[in-house]
């Protein structure tokens, strides 16, 4: 048994013994947490019967902490690892739990943001900015049993804010260093039956926010690469009767960067995006809750044009203009069905289309097209089962039927136990997952690394154990998790050759996670998380890249008056593997450690003043080897709301 497992075999037994400090523990629900967990059942559940590991931020968080895009939000969040290849609007991949970037299916209000016509159908986070989000979830562990493709290190889930009430708004603007500024506007509200929430944010970035690449040729010549991002963002929803309700969502996402290629300078890369998601859906509640079905439909296209012309500055003298067009049509049907109060029904059947289109033109592929689809359909149930005070099953299988490879089964068990009288939760699960390959990977062009029909989908499985426990009143809140997981069949541009696309990897990735959060006085609030991870390449015994192997993440927050906030947050991150951009061979990029200043200022209820500084250390690191990160950062801003 290692180290890591004896520590965390003994844990659990000893967590109880805090008993007689919690006597008195709190059962109301946490102010700091949400009301309900969508993510993990596809239904609002209460957050003590959920089974699987998970964190929600919410709005008011992301406001109070000053998050403008996803990833920043992302970056702190247990178990969870960002790697973004410069400064704002670049390329940004999400690990969870070790599991590859194209691995965490990721949602936008339930539409599957992924790109079919990317190269292995992993979500570009660059461009998702929070504003008009209520919250965003992310469970952690193989979820394919309730979400099918793509869910296999886990699910990150944005959800949209939904208008209540009498009509109110807000508005806010900040400018910041190298002119980058970030701004946004909503108003949202309800009238009769009817509710919206409408909203509009954008990203400027005119001089870049990042530092050169490491590369710079032609005498350290160094460019300026600017960023522009306009999202626009709607909620709408209309009461049918007392027991039905119709809800839309859509989303458009206009964004340019200009990228510097393999931490090369150059002046003419570009990338013009356009996003757009989009969901209609009808819900009901019938017999006194105990039936709540919902149909809905989902339509998402991504448009990217990827342009580069040759330079002085480009040693590459080649030219690229290159089309990706990935759509994707989906229909879901599902239902929450409560037999008796202790005996809960989740149903329900999917079904996704993807098409994927590509005209490029590159260094290294003459004009070529191409074009793709798969279709695939799930059927999907599992039991809840409550059958007393404090504790909670889950199982539940599913099997997807794909046009391309045939049928997949998974399957998911999961239970936990809340002990009351000492406030402790002991959880549990176990599952199975897989991910279709991704149409580029079937069907793109060749000679390198060119698709292969006959591709198969990749597995994984995995369990993970922990425990949860307050104490003083739930002034002290801490839980540790224990994880375990296997890859198989992943897909690998193959040697000897490395002509086509192949299933020929297996991987493994074990850790554990800790939380601590601490409330001693009104006025004080400490986090504090810590994320261990062991990724390896099982078959070439060697370190997946880009895995930090520990992560730490502390902040706190002061409100030395009712009206004045201040905030600290430092992120550590140690040990990785990393492949040099030069030579090819691994390496392992140094340690960086990164502090975050935030304040903010009542002036009037309705009017706020708001600062932060990044990297206040003004640390030069990179994420991604050859991508220097931003150095340090000042923004100043102001929020109006009526």
């Amino acid at each position: 048994m290692t180290p890591i497992r004896r520590f965390l075999f003994v844990f659990p037994f000893l967590a109880p013994l805090a008993a007689p400090m919690t006597a008195q523990a709190q059962t109301e629900p946490d102010a700091m947490m949400p009301a309900t967990v969508v993510t993990a059942d596809r239904f609002p559940t209460d957050p003590s019967k959920v089974t699987a590991s998970y964190t929600v931020v919410m709005q008011e968080e992301m406001q109070r902490r000053q998050l403008r895009n996803a990833a920043e939000v992302l970056r702190t969040i247990p178990g969870v690892s960002v790697q973004q290849s410069g400064g704002v609007g670049t390329q940004t991949s999400v690990f969870v739990r070790g599991s590859n970037s194209n691995h965490v299916l990721v949602l936008i209000d339930g539409v599957n943001v992924s790109d079919p016509s990317s190269g292995n159908g992993a979500v570009d986070f660059g461009n998702f900015l929070t504003e008009n989000l209520d919250r965003i979830e992310v469970v952690r562990g193989p979820m394919s049993t309730m979400y099918g493709s793509q869910a296999m290190g886990g699910v990150i889930n944005m959800v949209t804010k939904a208008g209540k009430g009498p009509m109110n708004g807000a508005a806010f603007t900040e400018l910041g260093t190298r002119l980058t500024s970030n701004s946004g506007a909503y108003v949202r509200g309800s009238e009769g039956k009817f509710n919206y929430n409408l909203s509009v944010a954008g990203t400027f970035s005119p001089n870049d926010t990042p530092v050169p690449a490491r590369f710079t040729p032609n005498g350290g010549f160094v460019d300026i690469d600017p960023y522009r991002n306009i999202t626009l963002a709607a909620r709408l929803g209309f009461e049918i009767n007392e027991n039905t309700q119709f809800n839309w969502y859509g989303r458009y996402i206009d964004a340019k960067v200009n990228y510097d290629q393999v931490g090369l300078e150059d002046p003419n890369a570009n990338t013009y995006t356009s996003q757009f998601y989009t969901r209609g859906e009808i819900e009901g509640s019938y017999f006194d809750g105990r039936w709540k079905p919902v149909v809905g439909v989902n339509y998402s296209t991504i448009t990217r044009h990827d342009l580069d012309y040759a330079s002085v500055q480009n040693p590459f003298p080649f030219n690229t203009d290159s089309w990706f067009n990935g759509r994707r049509l989906q229909a879901d049907f599902k239902n929450l069905v409560k037999v008796i109060d202790q005996i809960e029904v989740i149903g329900g059947i999917d079904y996704d289309r993807q098409w994927a289109y590509t005209n490029t033109v590159g260094p290294f592929t003459p004009y070529t097209q191409t074009w793709g689809t798969m279709a695939q359909t799930g059927i999907y149930g599992q039991l809840r089962l409550n059958p007393f005070d404090g504790f909670n099953l889950n199982v539940g299988g599913r099997v997807d039927m794909n046009d391309m490879f045939g049928t997949v089964a998974t399957w998911r068990a999961g239970a936990s136990y809340l002990w009351a009288p000492t406030d402790t939760k002991i959880k549990a699960s176990y599952g199975t997952a897989f991910k279709a390959p991704a149409l580029i990977e079937m069907f793109g062009p060749g000679p390198f690394c060119g698709g292969n029909p006959n591709l198969q989908p990749e597995y994984s499985r995995g369990y993970e154990f922990g425990v949860e426990q307050g104490i003083f009143d739930r002034k002290v809140k801490a839980g540790i998790t224990y994880f375990f997981n296997t890859y198989s069949n992943l897909i690998q541009c193959a040697p000897p050759t490395f002509a086509l696309m192949q299933n020929v990897a297996n991987a493994q990735t074990e850790g554990f996670e800790v939380t601590l959060q601490i409330s001693p006085v009104k006025w004080l609030d400490v986090y504090f998380d810590y994320t261990h991870l062991i990724a390896r390449n099982v078959d070439a015994n060697q370190p997946l890249v880009r895995r930090p192997g520990d992560t730490f993440n502390i902040r706190a927050e002061v409100r030395p008056w009712e009206n004045t906030l201040f905030g600290v947050g430092v992120l550590q991150v140690n040990s990785r593997t990393d492949i040099n951009a030069t030579t090819g061979a691994f390496m392992t990029p140094a340690p960086y450690t990164l502090v975050r200043i935030t304040a903010q200022y009542d002036v009037i209820p309705s009017v706020q003043l708001f600062a932060r500084a990044e990297n206040v250390l003004d640390r030069v690191y990179e994420e991604p080897e050859g991508y220097q990160a931003p150095y340090f950062q000042a923004f100043f801003g102001v929020k109006a709301k009526f």
